[in-house]
């Protein structure tokens, strides 16, 4: 019941206005989100990189509402990839299909993806399709098959292990040689589409990490939890994979523990950073997976005090 409320909440406009005119809020965004600017994106980026980590850049924002949205988004986009090659920063980029138009013109957005693969490939970055939630799913492995097939191997997608149809998926990308990065889910899926239980969150995530450790090219694990990390490096050892055949990704702000233990012990890390002033949808998601920042945030919303 929290997680479908809070996902409704994602997309209220009414909410993300009074949480950007709340001053209290901005420090729990600063914890999720680098900056609302592209220099911001950039210097956590780097700072990042310095201590051996690698970056996936998302310029945040989602449902776009028409197509000067989708070009000005995809035109953010080639500005992070061409800052990004300048200051040789090991990063690719994270966008999520309806940004790009997935909802308003879908050969709109096929060519979006396509121009910023080519322009990825210049600088030898991969490309992630974010995956957003259920109705959008089968057009986003469709996406990711259209670039393959045009000759845009750089582009792979999130996969979420919450819905039931997530293992032929894995196995449907695998045997194309896309990039997957396996994760839980973030959004509120009805039970007809999607495990409703951690336990079986969990139970369908290490079997899909167990089939692309033994069947894919560099699988990415995108967690923070430590025991699924665990299970990971235990299974990737058992079939004598090399510590920089995989990586584990984690978000920005999120398990700065284990991140600095993960590089610390020559295991690969991405790091998620996300910047930009659409933030609202992206942080209501974290408070879902982290319940302990939300009474803080909630606080922060209905204070009087907006001075």
């Amino acid at each position: 019941m929290l997680r479908w409320l809070l996902s409704r909440a994602a997309g209220d406009p009414r909410l993300a206005e009074l949480a950007a005119t709340s001053p209290l809020v901005r420090p729990l965004v600063d914890r999720f989100v680098a900056g609302d600017t592209l220099e911001d994106g950039l210097r956590a980026a780097t700072e990042l990189a310095a201590v051996g980590a690698t970056l996936t850049l998302d310029h945040v924002g989602e449902y776009v509402t028409d197509e000067q949205d989708a070009d000005a988004a995809a035109g953010a986009y080639r500005d992070l990839l061409a800052r990004s090659a300048e200051e040789q920063l090991p990063a690719g980029i994270s966008v999520k299909p309806t940004q790009l138009g997935l909802l308003l013109d879908r050969p709109g957005c096929k060519a979006r993806v396509a121009d910023l693969a080519a322009r990825a490939a210049e600088a030898d970055a991969h490309v992630t399709l974010d995956m957003e939630d259920h109705t959008v799913t089968e057009a986003t492995v469709r996406l990711v098959e259209q670039a393959h097939a045009d000759g845009a191997t750089n582009v792979g997608c999130a996969l979420q292990s919450a819905l039931h149809r997530t293992p032929e998926d894995v196995r449907r990308l695998t045997r194309l040689g896309a990039g997957i990065r396996l994760c839980k889910g973030a959004y509120a899926e009805p039970a007809h589409v999607a495990w409703q239980r951690r336990v079986e969150v969990d139970r369908a995530y290490l079997e899909a990490a167990r089939y692309l450790l033994r069947e894919a090219t560099y699988p990415r694990f995108a967690t923070h939890d430590h025991r699924l990390v665990a299970a990971i490096k235990r299974e990737a050892a058992v079939l004598g994979r090399a510590r920089d055949s995989y990586e584990f990704q984690m978000l920005y702000g999120v398990r700065d523990d284990l991140q600095r233990t993960l590089v610390g012990d020559g295991y690969r890390l991405c790091v998620y950073v996300p910047y930009g002033t659409e933030w609202f949808p992206y942080v209501v998601r974290r408070l879902a997976e982290r319940p302990a920042n939300l009474a803080f945030f909630l606080r922060a919303l209905t204070s009087g005090d907006q001075s």
